[in-house]
C-alpha cells in the first residue's frame, strides 16, 4: 500500500479550495443519483434502447461492484496517515474496486457507442479519468481501485452490447422470463440488502421494456425545450411519487424496498412512455 499512498499524497500535493470543490462537484458525476436522472432523459427523450441498454448495465455494474468489495473486503486509505480524505459520505463500504469509476467507465461507455463521434469520445473519455482521478484527490480510494473500476465497467460495456445484438422477440414467454429470472439468480447468489433494490429494478426495467414495445409502442422524438421540461418533470414526479408512496405504504425489509425499485423501473421503462403516448403524442 505504500506505493499507491504516496501516489494518492503526490496528486493531493496540489489541493486547495478551490480544487477541493471542483472535485467534489466532478465525483458527484459518477454517482448513482446523477445516473438514475440521466438515465430517464434518454429513454424518454433520446433512445429508449439506448435508455435501457444504460439502466442494465448501470444496474449489473453496481451488482458487480457490490459482490467484489465483499469478496475483497479491502479498507479505503480514510484515516491512512499522510492521506486527507474528504466528503467521506460518497465513501461507504470497503475499498475495491471504486464504483465511481465503474459507473462513469459503464455509463459513458454505452453513450460512446450510442454516438461514436470524437466530441462524445472526447467529452466521455474525460468524465471517465476526471471522476477516477477525483475518487484520489478525494483520498477514498487506492490507485488499483480505479483502475480495476474502469476496466470492469468496460467489460460490463461489452457483455451489454454483445447481449443488444441477441434478437429476442419482445413478446416471446422465454424473454419475459429472463427478465424475470435473470435478475432472480443473481440475488439468489449474492443476497446482500442493496441487491435487492437493484434487482428489483432491473428485473422491472427489462419487464417494462418488454410491455412497451409490446403494447405502447412509444418512440422519443424531438421536441421543444418547453415540452421536453414538461415530459420530464411529469416522469420525475411520477417517479418520486411512486417510490415515496410505496415508502410510507410497505414496511421496511429487503422485499418491500425490491418492491419499491420495482415499481418504479415499472413506471420508468413502460408507465411513464404510455402517458407521454397518450397526452403528448410522444
Amino acid at each position: 500500500m505504500e506505493l499507491q499512498a504516496e501516489i494518492i499524497k503526490l496528486i493531493q500535493s496540489i489541493s486547495s479550495p478551490v480544487l477541493d470543490l471542483f472535485f467534489i462537484f466532478v465525483t458527484n458525476l459518477g454517482s448513482e443519483g446523477f445516473y438514475f436522472l440521466l438515465i430517464p432523459v434518454f429513454y424518454w427523450s433520446i433512445d429508449k434502447k439506448t435508455g435501457i441498454k444504460i439502466s442494465s448495465a448501470l444496474l449489473l455494474s453496481i451488482y458487480i461492484n457490490a459482490a467484489f468489495k465483499e469478496i475483497t473486503a479491502i479498507s479505503r486509505p480514510i484515516g491512512y496517515p499522510g492521506i486527507r480524505s474528504l466528503y467521506t459520505s460518497s465513501a461507504g463500504g470497503y475499498s475495491f474496486p471504486s464504483g465511481h469509476a465503474q459507473g462513469s467507465a459503464t455509463v459513458w461507455g454505452i453513450i460512446m457507442n450510442r454516438y461514436r463521434k470524437t466530441s462524445v469520445y472526447i467529452l466521455g473519455t474525460a468524465i471517465i479519468i476526471l471522476v477516477s482521478l477525483s475518487r484520489l484527490y478525494l483520498g477514498v480510494h487506492w490507485p488499483v481501485d480505479v483502475i480495476a473500476g474502469i476496466i470492469l465497467g468496460l467489460l460490463i460495456v461489452l457483455v451489454v452490447l454483445g447481449c443488444g445484438k441477441l434478437s429476442l422477440p419482445p413478446d416471446n414467454l422465454l424473454t419475459f422470463a429472463a427478465a424475470v429470472g435473470v435478475p432472480a439468480i443473481l440475488l439468489a447468489l449474492f443476497p446482500r440488502p442493496p441487491v435487492f433494490k437493484y434487482m428489483g429494478m432491473l428485473s422491472a426495467s427489462w419487464l417494462g421494456f418488454l410491455i412497451e414495445e409490446k403494447f405502447i409502442g412509444y418512440e422519443p422524438k424531438k421536441s421543444n425545450a418547453l415540452k421536453a421540461v414538461v415530459k420530464y418533470s411529469t416522469g420525475a414526479a411520477g417517479f418520486l411519487l411512486i417510490y415515496m408512496g410505496l415508502k410510507e405504504i410497505l414496511p421496511d425489509g429487503n422485499t418491500a424496498s425490491a418492491a419499491r425499485y420495482f415499481f418504479s423501473g415499472l413506471w420508468l421503462t413502460a408507465g411513464a412512455p404510455y402517458l407521454f403516448k397518450k397526452f403528448f403524442g410522444t
